[in-house]
């Protein structure tokens, strides 16, 4: 693992933990460096870091059931950690509600896997 994979996984642990505790400011910065990750499986692993964050604000079954289908994907999606880095400068101003928001992008990353599984098992 290279310098670059123990950054990413470091600002992913920062934007999981400013999530979880509501630092805000703090969380829009460490996602605002996530969005543009490799497609490495570190960036896996620091995606669903960071969807554990959220956790704390939010209904902890949509959170897992957004990190298990964004992990069942197997591909880094920039898109959800972009709403996250948005959601998370709006909170600095305004109440957020993160269960709603965390159930939308589990809907979401649960379609995305649904197609993607149904690519695989379509016969030849």
């Amino acid at each position: 693992m290279g310098s670059s994979a123990y950054l990413t996984v470091a600002l992913a642990a920062i934007a999981a933990l400013s999530l979880w505790f509501g630092i805000w400011p703090l969380a829009a910065l460490a996602l605002a460096f996530l969005v543009g990750g490799r497609r490495e499986p570190v960036t896996l692993v620091s995606d669903a870091i960071a969807f554990i964050g959220l956790a704390g604000h939010a209904d902890p079954l949509w959170v897992a059931l957004l990190v298990v289908a964004s992990l069942a994907i197997r591909e880094h999606d920039p898109r959800a950690i972009l709403i996250l880095f948005f959601a998370s400068i709006a909170a600095t101003f305004v109440y957020v509600d993160w269960t709603i928001l965390t159930g939308l992008l589990a809907v979401i990353a649960t379609v995305r896997a649904a197609f993607a599984a149904r690519r695989v098992l379509r016969p030849a």
